[in-house]
């Protein structure tokens, strides 16, 4: 048995050299959903020496304005005669529509980035407005809204609910603000500040002492997305209140609570050790950090900080966020996920960014697979606005570029 014992040894070492070097590919991996060479980082901004992780350019220019007209224009086809924009119609209509208004607002937001639609906007705001709930219960603040179907007759019939309060209520501040800038109608504001009161109270009716918002009254789960969220509602709130109606006492006080929400992200979300957001708190004040190989929530929800402002995205952590989001789910640009939808949100992150090339892959791989064959599911109402503002920005960058280099 001896003279055995030298050759098991090697085939041990042998076999031990083999497993580690699968152990180390499964890792690498599962860390990143597609290969790339390793390429020396580019430059992202002269304000911090982190940079931004490269991603291959286009061989083809991307047609900015092109994608953004015919964005627009499905975006004007899908409205319907109440002025409701639902999630999707296809080519020959529906027996009914469905509307979820927190789509439908984040698409109407990248609209604006094309001037002519502004009709399309204002209807479906003064539609928002008809329909917010003015009877408060316990589960139904004042000032939120349902989600709604809509039938082909144009009956309308409320769900009874919604996702949330928070982020639905937030994100139309948002679309009000942007209106008012863009198209200077500044009268709309003061003619509606009553209801926007309402959806102010609705935003903030689940904020808690530790100055974090649950989704909604009946689900008491505090995610940092909505909470991102409502910061930018409070920044917009604050805008209003001094720019609009001139009342510096309420500009005052929706900067104090657009403190305490941002305070609270950072205080109660946010772990340094793990260089990371826990992307839920529960009624029980447990953390739910990420997983990162998991795409959503747990990943993507690391990126709305950065897309809703509350952190710049030329800051050390967005940087380094949106680079650990890329080396766990490279493939996005390209539309390799884990479910079928496009994620346009990432692309309009991308851009925030000034990641041009990330970006410039997405619009070519929609523009392929989505908006030339007449935007098939599952292309919904807030993926064509996203991609309407993600072009414009990258439409930007590229001015910049043209300039530069000229």
């Amino acid at each position: 048995m001896k003279e055995w014992k030298p050759v098991r040894l090697v085939l041990a070492v042998t076999l031990l050299l083999i497993v580690s070097a699968l152990l180390y590919a499964c890792s690498t991996e599962q860390a990143a959903n597609s290969t790339m060479e390793e390429e020396e980082p580019v430059e992202h901004a002269a304000k911090t020496a982190v940079t931004i992780t490269p991603f291959p350019a286009v061989e083809e220019p991307v047609l900015y304005d092109e994608i953004m007209k015919k964005e627009a224009e499905w975006l004007q086809w899908l409205r319907l005669d109440s002025g409701v924009v639902p999630k999707f119609k296809g080519p020959n209509g529906e027996s009914e529509y469905n509307l979820t208004p927190y789509f439908t607002v984040i698409a109407l937001e990248g609209l604006l980035e094309v001037p002519g639609y502004e009709s399309v906007v204002l209807d479906y705001m003064n539609w928002h407005f008809a329909h917010l709930n003015r009877t408060a219960t316990e589960t139904t603040p004042i000032g939120s809204i349902d989600d709604y179907v809509i039938l082909a007759d144009g009956t309308e019939k409320p769900k009874g609910d919604f996702d949330s309060t928070d982020s639905y209520a937030s994100t139309f501040i948002n679309l009000l603000r942007r209106y008012a800038e863009f198209t200077g109608d500044s009268q709309y504001l003061i003619d509606h500040k009553e209801e926007i009161d309402w959806i102010a109270d609705a935003m903030l009716s689940t904020l808690e002492p530790d100055g974090l918002t649950w989704a909604k009254p009946s689900y008491k789960v505090k995610y940092v997305m909505d909470n991102a969220e409502v910061y930018s509602g409070l920044r917009d709130l604050e805008w209003m209140s001094r720019e609009i109606f001139g009342d510096e006492a309420a500009a005052a006080e929706y900067k104090r609570l657009k403190e305490v929400v941002s305070t609270a992200i950072e205080q109660e979300l946010w772990d340094e050790s793990r260089q990371a957001y826990a992307f839920a708190k529960g009624e029980d004040g447990s953390l739910s950090f990420p997983n990162w190989t998991v795409f959503y929530p747990d990943a993507t929800a690391q990126l709305f900080p950065i897309v809703t402002g509350l952190i710049e995205p030329d800051s050390e952590r967005a940087i380094a966020l949106y680079n650990k989001f890329n080396t766990f789910h490279r493939g996005w640009p390209l539309l390799q996920k884990p479910d079928a939808f496009p994620w346009a949100i990432l692309a309009y992150t991308a851009a925030l960014m000034g990641d041009k090339e990330r970006t410039d892959q997405f619009l070519a791989s929609v523009n392929e697979q989505f908006i030339a064959k007449d935007h098939p599911w599952p292309w919904y109402v807030m993926e064509s606005g996203l991609t309407i503002w993600a072009a414009s920005i990258a439409k930007q960058i590229q001015s910049g570029e043209d300039e530069s280099n000229g």
